[in-house]
């Protein structure tokens, strides 16, 4: 494990895409195992210092900028350490990234959905803030691949969720054991959510809610993932892609309520699933009259005429 406290070493772990000012930390630790990780948090814990989790730094919202106390960054936990064609599933660690998982996922033939903006981030990064992007309008979030969990808490000790081991009880609450024979108990957050597709405010609620959602969208405020279980698709056959003039919104909207009816939408523990219809869109994006005229000297064919 390298552990850095040099200026000149740590500024570029002071800042991500956000470009927010003020960073500055004591120390950087850059583990390479999950026992590494929860020693660093145990310390941490004992001594009352603050400690900022770094991936990619590809966040927009400043989640990665450190004010104080020590720097995680998971750049060295970035393994994938299997891809099973047969069973569709994946094991992989935090740090690593994007787009070397799709590379190595469409190598044996399957898809893995969750498409960020930024194919530079990491898995983890993308599991901490539950991240979503353009097919989403098809395929949901990153909540609905991963199906197993390990997380590191704030003390050190370390816990393995599998999707449907721990759910909250009608009451509204979680009884999880961990090492040392003790218990976490914890209560679902209690907030109305608004009934909307596509919403990563805040962390996850629902009516018996499985334990491992609570993580997913957190931010790294409620532990460290070192290791994720994510479900894998079938690789699409083929893809088709065009540009659609409207001359009116209200055509325009109308198209997407249309599309919306027609499109396969599975969400994993939801419970809802639409028959394909004539348009099975993976994803729509709209570009009004000052858009295309910022693109149309690259590309000429998407003249507003």
């Amino acid at each position: 494990m390298q552990v850095k406290t040099q200026l000149e070493d740590l500024q570029n772990y002071l800042t991500d895409a956000s470009n927010m000012p003020g960073g500055h930390a004591e120390k950087l630790f850059v583990p390479e195992s999950e026992d590494e990780i929860a020693e660093i948090l145990r310390e941490a814990n004992e001594k009352r210092i603050p400690v900022t989790i770094s991936g990619a730094r590809t966040g927009t919202v400043g989640g990665a900028v450190p004010f104080g106390g020590y720097v995680i960054s998971l750049e060295r936990l970035n393994k994938i350490k299997s891809i099973d064609k047969a069973s569709m599933r994946a094991i992989v660690e935090p740090g690593v990234i994007l787009a070397d998982f799709q590379k190595a996922v469409d190598a044996e033939g399957l898809f893995y959905p969750p498409d960020p903006t930024e194919w530079s981030c990491q898995i983890g990064g993308t599991v901490a803030t539950n991240a979503s992007g353009a097919r989403s309008f098809k395929y949901g979030a990153t909540r609905d691949y991963v199906e197993r969990l390990r997380v590191a808490l704030v003390d050190g000790d370390v816990l393995e969720f599998r999707r449907g081991e721990h759910r909250a009880s009608e009451t509204g609450g979680f009884s999880i054991r961990v090492p040392n024979d003790k218990s976490i108990h914890v209560r679902v957050p209690s907030y109305d959510r608004p009934n909307v597709t596509k919403n990563v405010s805040g962390y996850f609620n629902e009516p018996t809610m499985d334990a491992m959602d609570l993580f997913i969208g957190s931010e790294g405020t409620l532990g460290v993932v070192t290791e994720i279980g994510l479900t894998l698709r079938p690789k699409p056959v083929g893809l088709f892609s065009g540009i659609v003039f409207f001359k009116n919104h209200a055509d325009l909207l109308a198209f997407v309520d249309d599309v919306k009816v027609d499109s396969l939408v599975t969400r994993r523990g939801r419970g809802s699933e639409n028959v394909s219809g004539p348009i099975d869109a993976s994803l729509i994006e709209y570009f009004d009259e000052r858009a295309l005229s910022f693109i149309a000297e690259k590309f000429p064919e998407t003249s507003r005429q």
